[in-house]
């Protein structure tokens, strides 16, 4: 999904990681730069929270870019590590790479834990880098070091001051979340009355979003049996498109205002929820520029 090899060299690998961490909530005590590290790329410190007190923990950060040879990181890419660990009085050992790394690197910092000789250790792979850069919050990360899959991969951007899911209705699953995996997983329910009167608009009483299959089924089967009502819906893979995001807007609004269909107070605040969640799909990341813009003409109240 992500192309590191987007990612030049070494040297904007390890500024990379250095941001990425900052974004994870960690504090640099040593950046990145030109050199002889004697071992580190980086020192980072967290402020860990016990029972009886705080603590701050200190890592030892070595950052390897192997995207383009697409080999893993091995021992030999990772020499001393005790030795390393120690000299710069830190506790943990993070591993920060653009491919794997290999079983015996594994089994090595593994040994090193259990035997008490360093805190911890955690390695940031590919896989788990790619899983973070697509969550809420890290798009301009993307966008920055990583433009090419930033405009495949599309993620997801605040329009809020928060992040405002898609939860299905009946297993809460995240079907925003879901767009990552399988376009098509989720769609969006239109609940209204049997009119007996088709001169009349139609009411929509409920909307509802929910997983495709069982979930969309059992909700719809509720409706039609307990309060006779029936259900339409569209795809929110086919509404996560910007073309078809504007046409199921226009479609509505035109609905509305040939008076062919009404919305209930109900039905309307769930129809503005989802189009803000799905906004975040669609629309582009709002600039720090613009962010300030906004907090000087507006509130988000009108969502």
């Amino acid at each position: 999904m992500i192309d590191f090899k987007e990612i030049p060299n070494g040297e904007i690998w390890e500024l990379f990681a250095r941001d990425f961490l900052v974004q994870l909530g960690f504090f640099i005590e040593s950046s990145p730069d030109r050199g002889a590290d004697a071992g580190k790329d980086m020192l980072i410190s967290e402020e860990l929270t016990g029972a009886l007190g705080r603590y701050r923990l200190r890592w030892l950060v070595s950052c390897k870019h192997n995207a383009v040879s697409g080999k893993s990181v091995n021992e030999d890419d990772e020499k001393n590590i005790l030795d390393r660990v120690k000299s710069f009085d830190a506790q943990g050992f993070i591993g920060f790479y653009s491919t794997l790394p290999s079983s015996a690197l594994n089994s090595r910092l593994k040994q090193l834990r259990d035997g008490g000789k360093i805190k911890d250790y955690r390695i940031f792979d590919h896989k788990l880098i790619e899983d973070y850069l697509i969550q809420i919050g890290f798009s301009i990360l993307l966008m920055r070091y990583l433009p090419q899959s930033y405009r495949v991969i599309k993620p997801l951007h605040l329009v809020n001051p928060e992040y405002v899911p898609l939860e299905c209705r009946r297993c809460g699953k995240d079907l925003l979340e879901t767009l990552y995996q399988e376009q098509y997983l989720g769609l969006i329910g239109f609940v209204e009355s049997e009119r007996d009167d088709y001169s009349k608009p139609r009411v929509i009483e409920d909307v509802y979003w929910a997983c495709k299959d069982g979930c969309d089924e059992l909700i719809s089967d509720h409706y039609l049996q307990t309060e006779g009502k029936l259900t339409g819906w569209e795809d929110i893979g086919d509404i996560a498109i910007p073309a078809f995001f504007l046409e199921f807007i226009f479609r509505i609004m035109k609905d509305i205002r040939n008076e062919s269909c009404v919305f209930t107070d109900n039905a309307y605040g769930q129809l503005k929820e989802f189009l803000v969640a799905i906004s975040q799909k669609v629309l582009r990341e709002t600039t720090p520029l613009e962010k300030e813009r906004i907090g000087k003409l507006m509130d988000f109240d009108f969502l």
